[in-house]
């Protein structure tokens, strides 16, 4: 393996993930919330998400290319539908500190929060050509085509730069959460509704432009 190779997909998984969006205003809300692992759970669910159109990307898979480009508006469409309707849910949802235990952290909760991460990404066309633009633009350095090993070992590094992203930013959060009170809980679930609910206007605006 590529070491190098590796390096550069975590820092290509690093810069699409890290940019504040839905995902990550999710992520933060449960860490304070709901505790460091059902954050996690939301990361995890976007970087599978990720690795989905990541490798979408690096092999140049044109039908998934003509699919996404024929079909981009109603899924920005629907992507901001879900993004508006989880925003006002949040905000109006009155939020208490739990103390999430392991066992709740498995069974269905466990697939919900994937799933929540996942949707959110998955549904947003954005992602895709996003990847397609940075391995666009580095191609001279990836080099694709030239061994079957590149494209697994850049994804994987894209993998990897996700999850220890979504790692840190849940660990941080969840780490001082104990500091943060009913009221200020109150304000930042509240404003976190507005973010996400914000978030999905501008893709039904640019949606409807």
């Amino acid at each position: 393996m590529d070491v190098s190779l590796l390096f550069i997909g975590m820092a290509i998984g690093l810069a699409v993930t890290a940019p504040l969006g839905p995902v990550s205003i999710l992520v933060i809300r449960n860490a304070i919330r709901r505790g460091f692992a059902v954050a996690f759970l939301v990361g995890f669910g976007a970087v599978a998400a990720d690795v989905l159109y990541a490798a979408a990307a690096a092999y140049g898979v044109s039908w998934v290319s003509h699919l996404i480009g024929a079909y981009a508006r109603p899924l920005l469409l629907g992507g901001g539908v879900l993004l508006v309707i989880t925003g006002v849910w949040l905000a109006r949802k009155r939020p208490e500190l739990s103390m999430t235990g392991v066992g709740e952290v498995q069974t269905a909760k466990l697939a919900s929060n994937i799933l929540a991460g996942f949707g959110l990404t998955i549904s947003n066309p954005g992602e895709f050509f996003g990847f397609l633009a940075i391995f666009g633009a580095m191609s001279g350095v990836l080099r694709l085509h030239e061994d079957a090993a590149r494209p697994p070992t850049v994804i994987a590094g894209v993998a990897l730069g996700g999850i220890v992203w979504w790692l840190l930013l849940s660990f941080l959060v969840s780490r001082f959460r104990a500091r943060i009170g009913g009221t200020m809980l109150a304000r930042i679930s509240r404003w976190t509704g507005i973010l996400i609910a914000a978030f999905g206007f501008a893709l039904l605006m640019q949606a409807l432009a």
